[in-house]
């Protein structure tokens, strides 16, 4: 019994911490908003750290700095120094659809609202 806890015990540890935690890493590319309002809104993530926001029909764009943390993506403005950024919950749905909370300012009191993008 103590053979099979010998080695059962560092196999299953090797396992787990061999198992990464990705569920936030998003592929490079161009994901448009599907929901709440269809192609409203693109987000461009350029890099591992680069998103562009754009709309359509409007020739601006955002650029912002992101990072995860569990459930959560902070989006940093990078044309200015003035703001710390802005964290939202963040939902990697499979390797083409990520859930976000509203990047739309909206009532404070409402309920907390999505959006779902697709690349």
């Amino acid at each position: 019994m103590k053979r099979v806890i010998l080695i059962g015990g560092p196999l299953l540890l090797l396992f787990i911490s061999c198992k990464k935690n990705n569920t936030n890493v998003l592929s490079t590319g161009i994901y448009i908003e599907n929901t709440p309002v269809a192609g409203r809104s693109q987000l461009n993530f350029i890099s591992n750290s680069i998103v562009i926001k754009s709309e359509t029909g409007s020739r601006y764009k955002d650029t912002f700095s992101f990072a995860f943390s569990t459930g959560k993506i902070k989006l940093t403005p990078t044309w200015t120094n003035q703001y710390a950024g802005q964290q939202f919950d963040f939902k990697k749905i499979d390797d083409y659809t990520f859930k976000i909370e509203n990047l739309y300012p909206g009532i404070p009191e409402a309920a907390k609202s999505f959006m779902t993008y697709k690349k």
